[in-house]
């Protein structure tokens, strides 16, 4: 048998266990060490034989750290004896390798070197893990074996070799922790020192160097480490040294500046370092570098104390509720808004009793529900009854709930403030506010729809603001106009003339620069010129003076398009008068808010101006009242344009729908090829005729063509489809308007002929209202039917005029 299959048959001899025992030992192919050369020698001089080695088998090799007699450094395992040896618990000697059954085939015994006495004991790790063998050979035959002085003498080397083993794993851990210590020292930003029982400097890590701001320990070693600490911050080191040395841990935290004198604070916490008697022979100081800490600990109880003078002097009472024990907690001036007695214990059955009913349940609702809502904050203005006295008031509560990990409330708290002259101030205001309101958003929408360029520039002629409606006339770009002169508009030689003109208005006030209606000659970007007719205006604004140009396009046309400009000019003109009237009631409604926030403000800003002293109080007390002023006046001036556009009746004519559609088409289709729109018409062949403001019609048709083509923008296919069709037997017309765009969000669709509704970023909402407005004015109806993604059509339906009405009215 064969000493491989011996080997590969003992238990343990592939064990994971052993291999990992070997690793550990960081043994394997190391240099020659002499504790294990010299034993090897002592083993083969006392056995007698000329070869010796000690020798460690992991993963097929056998590796000899020490020999003596050959010089192979390794052999395969599955030839070495030592396999079997290693798994034996004592001594194993084999007198004549030869004679024994399953060795005596190994090519170590059969041929070179031709051993026949061995001798093997198994070397063991700490934990009694067989690792290696100390072995002894000889070529020739023992049959007595070894004597008994021999075989102590192997088991002595053995013993010898395992501590050996043991102590230099021990070293190379000491090593390690010694190598992980220093680097912990350099990188620690504590400052780590060793002092004696007097306190001296014997130790510091290089991080406590860097933190002290020392160039080397050697500066400073020996010295007394209680010398710095002064003040009460030497009483407190002082204690914690004594602490230490009866053998407790001292604590403080104390002021002490590095050496360089940057002042800082730590957290000192020293230890007492025993001896083998267990009493203590030094002391180990770890400082911590809390100077951002104790900043922030002071700049915290200043906030406080900022917090506590800032509610006193506004008055805010804060209120703080225990939800898992029921405890309240509330200020003296929480307890004060109610008019609650300082003795008086919080519930919140007493607090709900001071309610007004009418808020009670809304008040109950949000600061008392058991869980809370989408938000943890919670504000409620409501109305009390003081305990005390039974006065009305109001009262501002904010709150927040706080909440655990799983989302259960634990405690409420926020502040309370008496609001009630803000209510009295807005409700006061808000009835003379309402005109203004809706005099303001009117006016918004009628700038909106100026169509002229305007520009404004500076006393100097610098342009400082530059319209959409300029950018298209000049065919510059804002931030390639703005900064520039207003003459760069101009051609030669009213160039050269405008900044005389400039000169002489600011020199003598002659206002020929600045008379209304003059035609003159302007120059596009590309130098190309046109007739223009200039309106200017003056203002005064932060102690400058500004100039407004609204500038119209008079380049004569062909008759085409100058009848488009009158349609326009006609369009534009109802379409004001229109929506000025159909906006009037709803804008005066939504207006409302804004103006009653600025009355609000205005009168929160006089109160905070009621609790200040200084020379300026005045004059800011004097701006508030003079803007309530403004405010009232421009009122009455809305009031009054809400007079003078007041929509009346509108003349009604017997028209061809046909001529009519393709009027408000030529204008409303302007433009239409250059953007890739496809166009198709769809008429009866003979025209029906429609009783109807032509002006007013047109101004729908011109409306819904438009929004189609805007609707169609960002879509690939653009096809515009306008279609009249006869209906109920020639007594109704109806005209469609239909497009390819992206369609209409079922929530906008629900909701489109409302005033104010709109899907353009920067639409004012109140065109399809006044559609609505105008059609329902002729008997008519106007809806619209929309799929997302495929397109909208947009229907109206108007009276036709049948063929023997128009005889009758003929013949009468």
């Amino acid at each position: 048998m064969a000493i491989s299959s011996l080997s590969t048959n003992i238990p343990g001899f592939a064990s994971a266990n052993r291999i990992a025992a070997v690793r550990e030992l960081h043994i394997l192919d190391t240099p020659p060490e002499a504790a294990f050369d010299d034993a090897v020698v002592i083993a083969a001089q006392a056995c007698q034989t000329p070869s010796a080695s000690i020798g460690f088998l992991v993963e097929g090799r056998h590796w000899f750290k020490a020999k003596i007699g050959f010089d192979e450094s390794e052999i395969p395992a599955d030839l070495s004896i030592c396999a079997y040896t290693i798994q034996q618990p004592g001594l194993t000697v084999f007198p004549d390798l030869r004679e024994h059954p399953e060795l005596c085939h190994n090519p170590l015994v059969t041929g070179d070197p031709g051993l026949r006495f061995y001798a093997g004991i198994p070397l063991r790790d700490e934990n009694d893990m067989p690792v290696g063998t100390l072995t002894v050979v000889d070529r020739q035959p023992r049959p007595e074996g070894l004597s008994q002085i021999q075989e102590r003498t192997l088991l002595a080397l053995a013993r010898s070799v395992q501590r050996e083993m043991k102590l230099r794993k021990a070293e190379r851990e000491l090593a390690q922790k010694t190598e992980m210590l220093d680097r912990l020292h350099a990188s620690s930003e504590d400052c780590i020192k060793v002092l004696d029982l007097e306190g001296r400097l014997r130790f510091m890590s290089e991080g406590g160097c860097r933190a002290m701001e020392v160039e080397t320990f050697a500066d400073i070693e020996g010295c007394d480490w209680l010398d710095f600490w002064t003040g009460a911050t030497a009483d407190d080191a002082r204690r914690a040294v004594l602490r230490a040395k009866i053998g407790d841990t001292g604590r403080f935290r104390g002021f002490c500046p590095t050496i360089a004198g940057t002042p800082k604070w730590w957290d000192v916490m020293i230890t007492p370092i025993k001896g083998s008697d267990g009493k203590p022979d030094g002391l180990l100081a770890i400082s911590r570098d809390i100077t951002g800490l104790q900043h922030a600990e002071e700049s915290l109880r200043q906030s406080e104390e900022r917090l506590r003078l800032a509610t006193e002097t506004a008055g805010l009472g804060i209120w703080d509720l225990n939800t898992l024990t029921g405890e309240r907690q509330w200020t003296a001036e929480a307890r004060d808004l109610f008019g609650f007695a300082p003795d008086t214990t919080i519930t919140q059955e007493r607090v709900l009793e001071r309610i007004h009913p009418e808020d009670r349940e809304r008040v109950a609702d949000t600061a008392y529900r058991d869980q809370p809502g989408d938000s943890l904050t919670f504000t409620n203005t409501f109305r009390i009854i003081r305990a005390d006295n039974g006065e009305e008031r109001w009262i501002t509560s904010v709150g927040h709930t706080l909440v655990d990990n799983d989302g259960r409330p634990t405690r409420k708290l926020g502040i309370a403030q008496d609001v009630t002259h803000h209510v009295v101030a807005e409700e006061a205001l808000r009835a003379s506010q309402d005109d203004l309101l809706r005099q303001t958003a009117h006016l918004q929408s009628i700038l909106a729809t100026v169509p002229d360029a305007m520009v404004v520039s500076d006393e100097k002629g610098i342009i400082t603001s530059f319209s959409a409606a300029a950018v298209r006339m000049f065919s510059y770009r804002p931030e390639e106009i703005i900064g520039t002169s207003v003459k760069f508009l101009m051609p030669v030689p009213y160039r050269d003339s405008h900044e005389g003109f400039m000169h002489r208005y600011r020199q003598t006030g002659e206002r020929r620069i600045t008379e209304s209606g003059r035609v003159a000659v302007a120059q596009r970007k590309d130098g190309s010129t046109f007739p223009m007719e200039v309106h200017l205006g003056e203002m005064e604004s932060g102690g400058q003076r500004f100039f407004t140009a609204f500038i119209r396009d008079l380049t004569d046309r062909q008759y085409t398009e100058k009848r488009m400009q009158e349609l326009q000019t006609e369009l534009a003109y109802m379409s004001r008068l229109t929506a000025m009237g159909e906006m009037g009631s709803t804008l005066a409604h939504e207006v409302n808010q804004p103006l009653t926030a600025i009355t609000g403000y205005l009168k929160g800003c006089g109160m905070i101006l009621d609790r200040m002293d200084g020379e300026q109080v005045p004059m800011l007390r004097h701006g508030i009242e003079g803007a309530v002023e403004e405010a009232q006046r421009a009122g009455e001036v809305i009031r009054q344009l809400r007079a003078f556009v007041a929509r009346g009746e509108t003349d009604q004519d017997v028209e061809d729908l046909r001529k009519l559609i393709e009027e408000a088409s030529a204008l409303a289709l302007a433009g239409a090829k250059d953007k890739g729109i496809k166009v198709d018409f769809d008429l009866p062949h003979e025209s029906p005729k429609v009783l109807v403001s032509r002006v007013q019609i047109q101004q729908v048709l011109l409306n819904l063509v438009r929004n189609a083509m805007e609707a169609m923008q960002n879509v690939y296919e653009r096809n515009l489809t306008i279609k009249a069709e006869v209906e109920d037997e020639g007594a109704i017309i109806r005209v469609s308007v239909v497009d390819t765009g992206s369609g209409i969000a079922p929530a906008v669709q629900e909701r489109l002929f409302s005033p104010f509704t709109t899907t353009k970023k920067t639409g004012m909402g109140v065109g399809l209202s006044i559609c609505r407005t105008i059609i329902e004015a002729h008997g008519g109806k106007i809806w619209a039917e929309s799929t997302r993604g495929e397109g909208t059509a947009f229907h109206f339906t108007l009276k036709a005029v049948k063929e023997e009405e128009l005889a009758g009215a003929a013949e009468s």
